[in-house]
């Protein structure tokens, strides 16, 4: 049965969708541990929702990519709130929008093991902990680009198809146990997500221009509301667009 007031670990916790979920989940009642590379900002956000909501909070430093990193956080955390119950693998990112041949090293490798290994890495460590509190949920973060890939996207779009298909083989691999599985699979989204990715504030803003993109929140509402279901109720996977993409390659501008 979820508990009254789950434990909820967040990677990628510092900004977008990550900070959008520890603030709606707080809300909630939920306790949080809240990781990121930028331990600072995850720390003054954990100090903020403890004192807006009563809720407890651990934030740390943690690097995906790397084991050792992501294995020490989800223990301190875990020792801090004494267990875990919500895991939600949101650390990722894309970089550039090179065409396959063009990808450098760098770009490739940041994708990949952020997006991939990082998430194998987080679930890994904190699938233990949510067996011992005999209920658990874990959260992928994906994205359209894992349904419906597109020119300049070959390796993000590889790396979300991967996490579409880790999503479905843990929630296969867990059937049986008290453990959800659920995708969220965003759409174009307005935060820090294209400054990121393409370096460029101005050519960021044009992603959305002429658009109502979803928000931070809007994505982060799906997670909490998945998360707040009946314990027999699963919602394997939630695409979700706003009204004015309707897919990749179709998006409504007005003048």
């Amino acid at each position: 049965m979820r508990p009254e007031h789950p434990i909820v670990l967040i990677t990628g916790a510092s900004s977008g969708f990550g900070a959008a979920m520890a603030r709606l989940l707080a809300a909630q009642g939920c306790h949080l541990a809240l990781g990121a590379r930028r331990a600072e900002r995850v720390q003054v956000l954990a100090d903020e929702l403890v004192q807006a909501h009563g809720i407890k909070a651990f934030a740390g430093a943690v690097d995906t990519r790397d084991t050792a990193s992501v294995n020490a956080f989800v223990e301190a955390a875990a020792a801090s709130l004494g267990g875990l119950h919500v895991l939600v693998a949101n650390a990722g990112l894309a970089s550039g929008t090179y065409k396959m041949w063009e990808t450098p090293d760098e770009d490739l490798e940041a994708m990949m093991r952020t997006n991939i290994e990082g998430v194998v890495k987080t679930i890994r460590a904190g699938i233990p902990h949510l067996r011992k509190a005999g209920w658990g949920h874990v959260f992928f973060i994906g994205s359209t680009a894992g349904h419906q890939p597109y020119e300049g996207g070959s390796v993000y779009c590889a790396s979300k198809f991967g996490v579409k298909a880790m999503a479905h083989s843990l929630r296969l691999e867990l059937n049986g146990e008290q453990i959800r599985v659920t995708s969220v699979d965003p759409g174009m989204a307005e935060t820090e997500f294209s400054n990121v990715r393409l370096k460029d504030d101005t050519k960021a803003a044009a992603v959305y221009q002429g658009t109502k993109p979803l928000t931070a929140f809007d994505v982060a509402e799906c997670v909490r509301w998945c998360l707040m279901l009946p314990d027999h109720v699963n919602i394997d996977e939630m695409l979700v667009k706003c009204l004015d993409q309707a897919s990749v390659h179709k998006v409504h501008r007005r003048a």
